[in-house]
């Protein structure tokens, strides 16, 4: 029997395709965290453009990314904003005071609702 090394060539081929798994799973967590961090960025930049559409470049900038895009449609706001070679796009409304106070509540019995008024509210 002269094979005698032949298990630690296997076992080196082992773990180099072991070594070669824990590389690529560990590229792909790290895209997934770069994925997380620039979408998280760009809701807050479309936060701040449909509030103050002057404040979404100075919002990127201070969350270390670059505004790529603005549009302004009435209430709504789209930004495209890049970070650490991720893209991603977020969208924000900026709804009229008092919104939410007209949206016929059911009362305590469920087939009737309560309606609203004819003016707006706020």
């Amino acid at each position: 029997m002269r094979e005698r090394g032949s298990i630690s060539v296997l076992g080196v081929g082992i773990l180099a395709v072991i070594g070669v798994a824990i590389v690529l799973l560990g590229q792909l967590g790290a895209d997934a965290v770069r994925r997380a961090r620039v979408t998280a960025v760009a809701d807050v930049v479309a936060m701040a453009a449909v509030a103050e559409p002057d404040a979404a470049a100075r919002v990127a900038t201070a969350n270390k990314a670059s505004l790529v895009s603005s549009a302004r449609d009435s209430f709504q706001t789209e930004v495209v904003v890049r970070r650490d070679g991720a893209t991603a796009t977020a969208r924000a409304e900026l709804l009229p005071l008092g919104w939410w106070r007209c949206q016929s509540l059911a009362t305590v019995d469920p087939v009737h609702f309560e309606s609203c008024p004819s003016t707006p509210v706020g």
